[in-house]
C-alpha cells in the first residue's frame, strides 16, 4: 500500500479548486441577508468571511482550478499530488475526479473543513461533509444535481471503488485511500480480520521453489499480464507462496485473504468488502490471493448470474489476483470462469515422489532431526500423496508423537538419547492428515496381509496381478507414455469385484491401495444416502472431491445399492433415482484416484457403469486345494499345536467354506485353545469349523478322527 513517493497528500491545485467549489456554491446558493437579521447560530467570523470573500492567494493555482472548474474534465497525467496518483491508479472518470478533490480537501484539510461547515451552516445543511453541500458546490461546475449521491449510489463508481463511504448522512474517505494518501498500510482495514498467514515454514520454501520451478516461472508471466487468474491444485498446495515466489524477490508481500470476506456463497451475492478491496488492490503494488475459489462450484449450479458479477468485479479491478482452488476444479467452475471471463486456470499436477520426499526430509531436519534419520524417514513415507502445507502439517504432528514417547520413557527412567519419529509415526501422521474429513463419509480399512497371504485359482489370480501391476505402473503410463493424452476417463484406477461373500474381495482391494501407499476408505452408503432431494448428489460430490484432495481409496462394498441399473421413469422417484446414478457416472469419470466396487450380484451393476470400468474381476467359490492352503496360511505361527498336528486337506475338501469364514473358524478355535489353555487340536479346529457350517444353515460332516 504504502510507496516513496515525495509527493504532498494535497497539492495547491486540490486545495484551490475545493476553495474554488465552495465559494462558488456560497455565492450561488447563500440566501441574502442583512446584517441584522442574521442568525447568530450560522453567522461567519471574520477569519471564514475572508476565506470566502477574498481570492486565493496563490493566484496562479486558481487560475488553474477555473479552467478545470470550466471544462469540468480533470484528467489523468504527472501526478502533482498523492490525490492525483490515486485517482490515476484507481483510473477514476473526470467528474469522480472532481467529486474526490473536494471530498478529501474537506476531509483532510482543516482550512477547507472549516469553509465547508461555514458554508454548510449557511446554505442550511447540517455538517460540511453532507452530500446535498457537495452536490450543490459541483453542480456550477456543470456536473448536474445529485452527482455526489450518484457516486455514492450501492453501484455508483466510487462507492464501488471503496473510495469514498457514507456513513451517518457524512461523505468520508474509505480506509484504504486514507492510507494511500498518509503512505502507509491499513492499519485498521476491514479486510485484516481475513488475512491468510503463511502456513508454509520457511525452511521448506527453498524446496518447495525448487519443486515448482516450471510452473513459478509460468505464473510470474501471467501475473504480468495484470489480470486475474485461477491456481488449483491439491489441498495445502501452498498457493500463497507459489505467488509470492513468482511475483520476485523484490515484490511486496503477497495480501492474501479468504474470497469469503467479500463474496457470501450462500446468497451468491458480493459482501460490502469488496469495494474495499478493490480501493487496496488498485492502490497496492503488491499481488492478492483469494483462498476458498473451491467454494464456487456451489455458487456455479445455483448463482451462475453472480458468478459473472463476481469476476466482472475482479477483472474491473485491473490486477493480478489469483483465486486459489484446493482440490480438482469442476468443469462446471472451469467452464464458466473460461467462457465467461476468459480467466486462465493453471491447474498444478501432485508433486513428485522425490520432491515429496526432498519436502519431507526438509521438514524433519526443521524440527530436529538428524540427516541421516530424515532422510530414512522421509524415504519410508514419500508415498504419501500430501502437498507441502499438509506434509509439514504431518511432519509436526509425529514430532509431537515422538516426543509424547519420550516424555513417557522419561517418567519410567529411562531416557532416550535422541527423540525422532518412527517410521510407523509418520506414516500414521501422513494418514491422518489425508484422511481426516473423510472419516464422515466411511470408515478407514486397515489391512495386515500381504500379497503371500492371498489365496485364489489361478485365473482370477491373474487379473489381480494386472491390476496391481497397472497400480505400480499408471504415472509412467499416463505420464511418460503420452496415454494420458489418449484416454477420454481420465486416469483413475477402477475396478469391479464381483462374487459371494468372503472370497477375498475386500483384502485384496486393501493390497492394492496398500501397494500404492494410499489410505482405502469403505464408503458408508447411509452416510451419503439421503432421503432430501439433491442432497445425495451433494454427498457424493463432497467425497468424491476429498478423496482427490487427499489421494485416497474409495471401496464401494455391496456396491449394486448404489450402482444399480437405471429404470424407466414412471414417477418423480424413478426421475430422482436416475439422476443420482447419472451424477454417479459424471464423477466417476472425472475422478483421478482409485475407486473400488464390490458386489455379490453382478447382473445388478448398471451397464454404463461396468463399460467404464477398467477392469471386472471376478471372485470364485474356493476349490478344495484353496481352502486347504487358507486354513494354513490363516494359523498364526505362534499359536502352539498338539503333535499330532491338523490335516489341512481333509479340512479342505470336507467344509466349503470361502476364506471370510474359515477366517472366522480359525479365530474360534484359536479362542478355544485359549480358553482350555491347551495347544491346538484338530478337534478343536473340527468344532470351529462345523458351528460356522450350522450358522451357515448347513450340516456338517462327521467327525473321522480317533482321539484317544
Amino acid at each position: 500500500m504504502a510507496d516513496e513517493s515525495p509527493l504532498p497528500t494535497l497539492g495547491p491545485r486540490q486545495r484551490a479548486a475545493a476553495h474554488l467549489l465552495l465559494r462558488l456554491a456560497h455565492d450561488r446558493w447563500a440566501p441574502p441577508t442583512a446584517g441584522a437579521d442574521e442568525r447568530p447560530e450560522v453567522a461567519r467570523s471574520a477569519a471564514t468571511r475572508a476565506l470566502l470573500d477574498a481570492p486565493d492567494p496563490d493566484d496562479s493555482a486558481l487560475s488553474a482550478a477555473r479552467t478545470a472548474l470550466q471544462a469540468a474534465m480533470p484528467v489523468a497525467g504527472e501526478p502533482t499530488d498523492r490525490l492525483d496518483l490515486a485517482a490515476d491508479l484507481l483510473d477514476l472518470s473526470p467528474p469522480a475526479r472532481l467529486a474526490l478533490g473536494l471530498c478529501a480537501s474537506i476531509s483532510l484539510d482543516p482550512r477547507m473543513g472549516q469553509v465547508a461547515r461555514a458554508v454548510a451552516a449557511r446554505l442550511g445543511y447540517p455538517d460540511g461533509a453532507d452530500p446535498a453541500l457537495i452536490d450543490a458546490a459541483l453542480e456550477p461546475a456543470g456536473l448536474g444535481p445529485a452527482w455526489t449521491r450518484t457516486l455514492l449510489h450501492e453501484g455508483g463508481q466510487l462507492r464501488r471503488m471503496g473510495v469514498l463511504t457514507l456513513h451517518d448522512g457524512k461523505v468520508g474517505l474509505g480506509v484504504a485511500l486514507q492510507a494511500f494518501l498518509q503512505a502507509a498500510l491499513p492499519a485498521h482495514s476491514p479486510l485484516r480480520p481475513f488475512e491468510m498467514a503463511p502456513t508454509v515454514p520457511p525452511a521448506l520454501v527453498p524446496a518447495l521453489v525448487e519443486a515448482r520451478k516450471g510452473w513459478i516461472e509460468v505464473l510470474g508471466r501471467a501475473l504480468g499480464a495484470g489480470r486475474p487468474l485461477l491456481l488449483s491444485g491439491m489441498g495445502g498446495f501452498a498457493g500463497s507462496t507459489l505467488v509470492q515466489a513468482a511475483a520476485g524477490p523484490d515484490a511486496p508481500a503477497v495480501r492474501s485473504i479468504d474470497l469469503g470476506a467479500v463474496f457470501d456463497f450462500e446468497r451468491g451475492l458480493p459482501t460490502p468488502l469488496l469495494g474495499e478491496l478493490h480501493a487496496e488492490v488498485r492502490l497496492s503494488a503488491a499481488a492478492w490471493a483469494l483462498h476458498g475459489a473451491e467454494r464456487l462450484e456451489k455458487t456455479v449450479r445455483e448463482h451462475p448470474a453472480a458468478l459473472r458479477r463476481l469476476v466482472a468485479a475482479l477483472v474491473a479491478m485491473g490486477r493480478p489476483i489469483v483465486l486459489l482452488h484446493a482440490g480438482p476444479l469442476s468443469p462446471d467452475v472451469g467452464a464458466r470462469l473460461a467462457q465467461e471471463a476468459g480467466l486462465p486456470n493453471f491447474e498444478l499436477p501432485p508433486l513428485p515422489i522425490d520432491a515429496r520426499k526432498a519436502l519431507l526430509r526438509a521438514a524433519l531436519v526443521a524440527q530436529g532431526v538428524d540427516e541421516p534419520t530424515a532422510e530414512s524417514l522421509a524415504d519410508a513415507s514419500r508415498h504419501a500423496s500430501l502437498e507441502v502445507e499438509s506434509l509439514a502439517a504431518a511432519v509436526a504432528f509425529a514430532t509431537q508423537k515422538a516426543l509424547q514417547r519420550a516424555a513417557k520413557s522419561a517418567a519410567s527412567g529411562t531416557t532416550l538419547s535422541t527423540v525422532a519419529p518412527t517410521a510407523a509415526e509418520l506414516r500414521g501422521a501422513c494418514s491422518a492428515t489425508m484422511t481426516s474429513r473423510l472419516r464422515q463419509y466411511g470408515s478407514r480399512v486397515e489391512v495386515a496381509q500381504d500379497w503371500t497371504d492371498l489365496v485364489m485359482a489361478p485365473e482370477p489370480l491373474s487379473q489381480v496381478k494386472d491390476l496391481a501391476r497397472f497400480a505400480r505402473v499408471r504415472d509412467r503410463l499416463f505420464d511418460q507414455f503420452g496415454f494420458g493424452d489418449k484416454m477420454g476417463y481420465g486416469r483413475a484406477l477402477s475396478a469391479m469385484f464381483s462374487g459371494p461373500s468372503g472370497t477375498g474381495k475386500t483384502m485384496v482391494a486393501g493390497l492394492i491401495a496398500k501397494d500404492l501407499g494410499v489410505e482405502l476408505y469403505r464408503v458408508d452408503l447411509s452416510r451419503v444416502v439421503s432421503k432430501y432431494i439433491g442432497e445425495t448428489e451433494e454427498r457424493l460430490g463432497s467425497l468424491f472431491s476429498e478423496a482427490s484432495l487427499v489421494g485416497a481409496a474409495l471401496l464401494f462394498d455391496e456396491a449394486d445399492s448404489m450402482f444399480g441399473q437405471r429404470t424407466e421413469i414412471k414417477s418423480s422417484n424413478d426421475r430422482y433415482a436416475n439422476l443420482e446414478v447419472n451424477y454417479l457416472l459424471q464423477r466417476l469419470e472425472e475422478f483421478d484416484g482409485v475407486v473400488i466396487l464390490t458386489t455379490n450380484f453382478a447382473s445388478s451393476i448398471d451397464a454404463a457403469f461396468v463399460r467404464r470400468l477398467r477392469f471386472r474381476v471376478q471372485f470364485p467359490m474356493p476349490t478344495p486345494k484353496d481352502r486347504e492352503r487358507m486354513w494354513e496360511v490363516m494359523l498364526p505361527s505362534q499359536l502352539p499345536q498338539d503333535d499330532d498336528g491338523i490335516d489341512f486337506e481333509w479340512m479342505g475338501e470336507s467344509f466349503d467354506l470361502t476364506g471370510g469364514h474359515i477366517r472366522n473358524a480359525v479365530l474360534r478355535a484359536g479362542m478355544i485353545a485359549a480358553d482350555l489353555d491347551r495347544p491346538l487340536s484338530m478337534r478343536m479346529i473340527y468344532d470351529a469349523a462345523a458351528a460356522e457350517y450350522r450358522e451357515l444353515g448347513k450340516l456338517a460332516p462327521g467327525y473321522p478322527f480317533d482321539d484317544d
